[in-house]
């Protein structure tokens, strides 16, 4: 599947089956260019959105009252892959870096189960070879190279040190 989720469905708005979402996206300005979304493998026609500071309403072709939009609540919003965003260099999508495997140097160390977002940097959860877990912030000081195409994350091991959190 070459899709990414990009929101959740939060509730329906209005009488005429508008559905708002919870962007899971940093630019929401997305939504305003989008034709088509998929909910549950199923492709709904947007034929209008509305972007103001982080809220997002999608009114979709299939979707005619608040009755129809009521049975989406809860469910999220996924996008084809050929109409993701152009990512800055150095950015990534989660799904992408989710099951990269880690090295330092030229030992494998585990590979990457989990994203947390935090305010500062993204928190990479490393499923480690030894079976514990190991945390580490997505920071360029750290990541010498991430090859989305190989699945494989470069870290530096000095910086790996400094920073890496184990779990207890």
């Amino acid at each position: 599947m070459d899709r990414y989720t990009v929101g959740t469905i939060v509730r329906p708005h209005g009488v005429r089956g508008a559905i708002k979402i919870d962007p899971l996206t940093d630019d929401v300005a997305r939504f305003k260019k989008l034709k088509e979304i998929f909910i549950e493998n199923h492709k709904y026609t947007v034929i209008q959105s509305q972007v103001s500071n982080k809220e997002v309403y999608l009114t979709l072709d299939e979707i005619k009252d608040r009755n129809a939009a009521e049975l989406l609540r809860g469910k999220t919003v996924e996008v084809d892959k050929k109409d993701a965003v152009e990512l800055k260099e150095g950015r990534f999508f989660i799904v992408d870096v989710i099951g990269c495997k880690v090295f330092i140097e030229d030992k494998e160390i585990g590979v990457i189960s989990d994203v947390l977002q935090y305010g500062a940097a993204d928190v990479y959860v490393i499923s480690a070879n030894d079976g514990k877990e190991v945390m580490i912030p997505a920071i360029k000081k750290l990541l010498l190279k991430v090859d989305i195409e190989n699945k494989q994350v470069l870290l530096d091991k000095q910086t790996f040190e400094e920073v890496a959190t184990y779990e207890d």
